[in-house]
């Protein structure tokens, strides 16, 4: 018979083991809810991380539509150095990258379908992101529901990210991974629109370059070749009164003057606009006007649809031709001889390739610190908001949202007709 002493240490040791048990149990409940919380966050993260990717590609894809010269590099270099770009400022990485139609249907290197008999994807031979060419084939009429391909117009991504556990390490779990793909398309809008539409096809008469634009020691625009990232919130200087940073348009040439301007900011009475096109400008860079100023800021917070410019020309009381093939014929792009960037003051022309939605900081703009720009606008003035380091002391404050306007993609693409020459972009899945 055991002493009465070695039955209750026994109990007692039983009793340690189920507490451990029970502890080790607590832990992992605990470790589901945090690092089951933290995962499906992640994962959030990682699909919008590839969402950006595959728009990032699809913007450039949608320059090249629009008649914007090929990159140095050429188009598969640009598009795989936007992705990658977008990666980075995503902290995401890159597991694949594919070209698609308009459909999303992966294409392969001759430009036709990547799919296996059964309608499935075949990645294993879809012509990837970064091989130094794009997809080549001469489709032109896509058909998404017979899975009849067209020519290569979108961009599809994988996007992953490791990350560390904070929990589950326990049980050896030390690290997760999230994995997520995204396809976006560019292709020509459903039909163009003018002011008079709605709010949704109002432009302002604001022009803002292609690309980032400084000011030098002269306050002379100085253009970085380096495109707008989206998203980042930019301080656009007015630099003096040359051409080439900013652009205040008139739609109705050659009248103009800054009362119709202000007008033509609160009410917007924009024409329909085709992609590309000259423009009329009235003024260019800062005008330095309290009212025009206080006119911009009626929409300090809102995004604001806005034409973007590559070319300016100085053609006097001429109109440059906007014709196709001509307004995408370099070098003047239908500009009369000589007048190709030259334009300045009034009297000078824009080419218009895209547009853009900026939205305006504002105080209820957390990414703007409210505390520094809490106005879309500073244009009346010395500012110290402008000085970026350049001596500007007028601009414009906000971010990209999209590049090229948004909408529904039509299946036009590789042509268009007159009505259908807007381009845009959409994340179709």
């Amino acid at each position: 018979m055991k002493p009465l002493h070695a039955n209750r240490e026994a109990q007692h040791g039983q009793m340690i083991v189920l507490m451990a048990l029970g502890l080790v149990a607590i832990v992992l409940g605990v470790a589901l809810v945090v690092d089951g919380g933290n995962a499906w966050a992640q994962r959030r993260i990682v699909q919008n991380g590839s969402d950006a990717m595959s728009q990032a590609g699809a913007i450039v894809l949608a320059q090249r539509f629009a008649g914007v010269p090929a990159p140095p590099t050429g188009w598969d270099a640009e598009v795989d150095t936007k992705i990658r770009l977008s990666a980075t400022a995503n902290g995401v990485t890159i597991d694949a990258a594919y070209y698609t139609d308009i459909c999303g249907i992966p294409l392969k290197a001759d430009g036709s379908k990547a799919l296996l008999p059964d309608g499935s994807e075949d990645l294993s031979n879809a012509m990837r992101v970064g091989t130094g060419a794009l997809p080549g084939g001469t489709a032109t009429t896509p058909d998404c529901p017979s899975l009849q391909v067209g020519p290569v117009a979108g961009v599809m991504v994988i996007g992953t990210k490791n990350f560390p556990t904070y929990l589950t390490g326990v049980v050896g779990l030390t690290q997760f991974n999230a994995t997520t793909r995204a396809t976006a398309v560019s292709g020509y809008l459903q039909g163009t629109c003018e002011a008079s539409q709605g709010n949704a096809c109002a432009l302002l008469p604001i022009a803002i370059p292609v690309n980032f634009t400084t000011c030098d020691g002269r306050n002379d625009p100085v253009d970085t070749h380096t495109p707008w990232v989206l998203n980042q919130v930019y301080v656009v200087p007015l630099c003096s009164n040359s051409p080439g940073n900013v652009g205040w348009l008139d739609w109705s040439p050659t009248g103009g003057g800054n009362p119709e301007l202000e007008q033509s900011i609160l009410h917007p009475n924009n024409p329909p606009i085709d992609l590309p096109s000259w423009q009329y400008v009235t003024d260019t860079g800062n005008i330095n006007a309290n009212y025009i100023e206080a006119a911009v800021r009626t929409y300090d917070g809102q995004v604001v649809k806005i034409p973007q410019f590559d070319h300016t020309c100085d053609a006097g009381r001429s109109t440059p031709d906007s014709t196709i093939p001509t307004i995408n014929t370099f070098p003047n792009y239908g500009c009369p001889a000589g007048g190709i960037d030259s334009g300045h003051g009034a009297q000078s022309w824009y080419r218009m390739p895209s547009f853009a939605y900026f939205q305006l900081c504002a105080t209820t703009v957390s990414a703007c610190n409210p505390g520094n720009f809490a106005h879309g606008a500073y244009i009346n003035g010395s500012n110290r908001e402008c000085n970026t380091g350049n001596g500007a002391t007028s601009c414009l404050v906000g971010r990209f949202v999209e590049i090229l306007g948004s909408g529904t993609v039509g299946p036009g693409v590789g042509g268009g007709t007159s009505a259908n020459k807007a381009i845009g972009i959409q994340l179709i899945h």
